[in-house]
């Protein structure tokens, strides 16, 4: 009898060691699916030949989840004041010239990587915008994936206001801004990142990533030199 006990009793730990380890592994395949996934780029349409520069400020993932109060990025975090400093000017400047500012988000559907991390979750405060951030228009983007234009909102705004020329700045230059570039790039956007408003996770990582824009012809430009656009 005590030795049908301790089969038994082998079986069960047996089982739930063997449960564990499938719940390991579907969370493992799963966050390698995703990853994959979040990480195609859009190939869109060309836009058409609207005759003169037209242009649009895009802002990329300044949240909580990112820059605030529930960020996991130390370097975000500590360098997040002159950030969004920068970027409300930037934006400032951009509405007093009438040209479209549009501010994206970043919000999570996928429930086993909500389950380890919901920050990014679809009602959790990380979802919002940085609460320091000062939004200038209305036009909003939420995004599942790196890639802005992406099962999104963003052809169809641009489109409406007639733009082929944008200005990019926030988060992160080596993952949502990257695949965001590269999709305007397949569509012929001319694309300007302006550096003092672009993070990384690192100074380091920044820098070999502006290198990378300049290689792929995108436009590497400074505060000043749009503080005066018209």
């Amino acid at each position: 009898m005590v030795m049908k006990r301790k089969v038994k009793a082998r079986k069960v730990i047996f089982g739930i060691i063997g449960l564990i380890l499938l719940l390991i592994v579907i969370v493992f395949v799963n966050l390698i699916i995703a990853g994959k996934n979040a990480s195609i780029i859009s190939k869109g349409h060309p836009i058409e030949d609207y005759g003169k520069h037209k242009y649009a400020l895009l802002v990329i993932d300044i949240q909580e989840a990112t820059t605030g109060d529930v960020s996991m990025y130390p370097f975000f975090k500590k360098n997040s004041d002159d950030l969004i400093k920068n970027i409300n000017q930037i934006a400032e400047n951009f509405k007093i010239n009438n040209i479209p500012v549009v501010y994206i988000r970043s919000e999570i559907t996928n429930p086993i990587i909500n389950l380890i991390n919901s920050s990014y979750a679809k009602g959790h405060p990380g979802s919002g915008f940085d609460k320091r951030l000062k939004t200038v228009s209305n036009i909003e983007v939420v995004k599942k994936y790196k890639d802005s234009f992406r099962n999104t909102n963003l052809d169809s705004i641009l489109t409406v206001n007639k733009v082929n020329e944008l200005f990019i700045v926030g988060l992160d230059a080596a993952e949502c801004v990257n695949g965001t570039v590269e999709a305007a790039q397949n569509r012929n956007y001319q694309v300007n990142l302006i550096e003092e408003a672009i993070l990384s996770k690192s100074e380091e990582l920044k820098d070999s990533m502006l290198v990378i824009f300049k290689n792929r012809g995108v436009r590497i430009v400074h505060m000043d030199s749009v503080s005066i656009m018209k």
